[in-house]
């Protein structure tokens, strides 16, 4: 298993295909975010905010690192479910310490309300339960 920076060129059609995969745990694919335009231009403008993680040349994974100088979010945590908490452990160790790397002594997620999956997932990878928020959003045309 290889953890690495998102590669523009090569990966983009493993990371569609996770995040369009009714079996991943994490997101679906969402036109507004995940295309390859704005994936290809978010690792330009700030190289290694994507990792993947790859096996036998497989995107396997994916996180997204967003930071703004105030905070730092993992998102977009997407997994297969196929040995899904190795996976998920090396993603979230690697992008732990590229944010504490970047001077950030905090990392911040979203997971669903109520799904005891995330729940179970983010706990035993020893982030702490906060309130619970719902997300509004708007398009803007």
């Amino acid at each position: 298993m290889n953890i690495r920076n998102y590669n523009p060129e090569t990966d983009y059609q493993g990371i569609e295909t996770l995040l369009n995969s009714e079996g991943t745990f994490g997101g679906q694919f969402d036109e507004a975010r995940d295309t390859k335009e704005r994936l290809d231009d978010l690792e330009v403008s700030k190289p290694g905010s994507i990792l993947v993680a790859e096996d036998d040349e497989k995107i396997v994974g994916t996180v997204t690192l967003f930071e703004d100088g105030r905070s730092a979010w993992l998102y977009r945590f997407a997994v297969q479910q196929e040995n899904e908490t190795e996976i998920t452990k090396l993603l979230n160790e690697k992008a732990l310490n590229t944010m504490k790397e970047r001077g950030h002594t905090q990392v911040l997620v979203y997971a669903p309300q109520g799904d005891q999956h995330f729940e179970e997932r983010y706990v035993e990878l020893g982030f702490n339960k906060g309130n619970n928020f719902t997300a509004y959003w708007q398009d803007i045309i």
